[in-house]
């Protein structure tokens, strides 16, 4: 009787117990209409951002009249679809820059990544070359803040570079986009240690114009040779596809005017190191680059002489 007695106790106890704590979560449970959307707003245009309602509602004990609706519209999209929520005019005191101004809460144009990711790591431009950016390296490594880029020396928006025609290397060296820390004091220069950021073609390059057909081969100068980008570029090759390309042989039917322009040629480029010096001279062991139609041909799979004896043998 006693052990039942005991039984019949704890089972009593342990079902209060968890009436009270069902009571508990029940008063955790999130209040949507004090607190505002459980889930954070994402806005992708004009770049990505992250809004969370609960961090000034419930954290810092805002009221939702105090931004709806004379700051925001209560309807979803309608800053977006203003084009005229951006960080220009957040610092005018619109939208968001009506109380992040400095005083009443950090300014827009401090404390980014509040709102902001890193962004897309790594961002890869094709154009002019291939090229690739990481906001992690910069931001956690180098520990730089946001504004120290944005948007003195870059936009904030994507593509906006690139858009503007002058997102070249003789524009770094000029001071403008990664030029202005790349400068050799603040960080190294952006003539130097090219394969931070640009990728050296792993196929062999193949040249049909001035004459057919040339190869050449990062792979043996860069990884074999072990040879800096800058040996090469931008002194003597720009680093441009094409570039050498558009050199026209010359037109005259005088041989010596021909070899004159070859020697020119040669001499402007590859010649710079081929001069039997520094590496072979580029008048001696012709067919190391030069390969021909024919050459090009079994190359690409083509020409290939057919296995096995001919019939007779």
């Amino acid at each position: 009787m006693i052990k039942y007695s005991v039984l019949t106790v704890s089972c009593a106890a342990l079902t209060a117990s968890l009436l009270l704590a069902g009571n508990g979560l029940a008063g955790d449970e999130y209040d949507v209409r004090a607190l505002g959307p459980k889930n954070s707003i994402v806005w992708q245009t004009p770049i990505k951002a992250v809004f969370d309602h609960k961090v000034h509602t419930g954290d810092v004990g805002i009221e939702c009249s105090t931004c709806h609706d004379d700051i925001f519209s209560m309807q979803r999209g309608t800053a977006v679809n203003s084009r005229k929520f951006t960080m220009k005019a957040m610092s005018e005191g619109q939208f968001c820059g009506v109380c992040h101004n400095g005083d009443d809460a950090f300014a827009t144009d401090t404390n980014c990544m509040a709102c902001h990711s890193a962004g897309e790591d790594p961002i890869v431009w094709n154009e002019p070359v291939k090229a690739s950016f990481s906001h992690s390296k910069h931001v956690e490594e180098m520990e730089l803040s946001c504004g120290d880029c944005h948007s003195g020396a870059f936009s904030m928006k994507v593509g906006s570079s690139s858009k503007n025609g002058d997102f070249t290397m003789a524009s770094f060296k000029e001071g403008k986009y990664c030029g202005s820390c790349h400068n050799g004091d603040d960080a190294f220069d952006s003539s130097t240690q090219c394969e931070s950021c640009h990728f050296p073609p792993t196929e062999k390059i193949v040249f049909s114009s001035p004459v057919k057909s040339v190869v050449f081969d990062h792979n043996i100068h860069v990884k074999k040779e072990e040879l800096p980008c800058e040996s090469c570029h931008k002194d003597v090759f720009i680093m441009k596809q094409g570039t050498v390309a558009d050199n026209e042989l010359s037109v005259s039917e005088d041989p010596d005017v021909k070899r004159k322009h070859l020697v020119d040629l040669h001499s402007k480029y590859c010649g710079t190191c081929h001069d039997s010096s520094q590496a072979f001279g580029y008048l001696t062991r012709c067919t190391v680059c030069h390969i021909g139609v024919k050459g090009f041909d079994q190359m690409n799979g083509g020409g290939k002489k057919e296995s096995g004896h001919g019939s007779g043998h």
